[in-house]
C-alpha cells in the first residue's frame, strides 16, 4: 500500500470512529516511508481526536523533524495551545509558522 493509500484508508477508518486502527495503519506506513511528514501530521490529528495531547505534540515534533520548513505543525500546535489557554506558547508557535510561510 502506498503512503497516500494508507492516509486515505486511515481517514476512512477515523470517520468510522476506528481511530486506533487508523493510527496503526499510519504508523505502519511511516515505517515504510519514514520521511513522510504528511503521515506524521495525520497521526497528530488523530491523536488530537482521541484527546491524546502528548501524542499529538510528539507527532507534530516528528513532522517538524522530517520537514523543518513546514509551517503546518506549528499552526496545529498553536491552535491547541490557544484552546487550552497557553497563549504565550501559542503565540510563539504562530510566530514560528509565520517565519516559515
Amino acid at each position: 500500500m502506498t503512503s497516500e493509500e494508507a492516509i486515505e484508508l486511515a481517514r476512512r477508518l477515523a470517520r468510522e470512529r476506528r481511530t486506533g486502527d487508523a493510527l496503526d495503519i499510519l504508523e505502519a506506513a511511516l515505517i515504510d516511508d519514514p520521511e513522510n511528514s504528511t503521515i506524521a501530521k495525520e497521526c497528530a490529528r488523530l491523536s488530537l481526536e482521541i484527546n491524546e495531547l502528548r501524542a499529538f505534540a510528539n507527532w507534530c515534533h516528528e513532522a517538524l523533524r522530517i520537514d523543518p520548513l513546514d509551517p503546518e505543525p506549528h499552526e496545529m500546535m498553536a491552535q491547541v495551545l490557544r484552546r487550552i489557554g497557553r497563549i504565550g506558547e501559542a503565540e510563539h508557535e504562530e510566530r514560528l509558522a509565520a517565519e516559515l510561510r
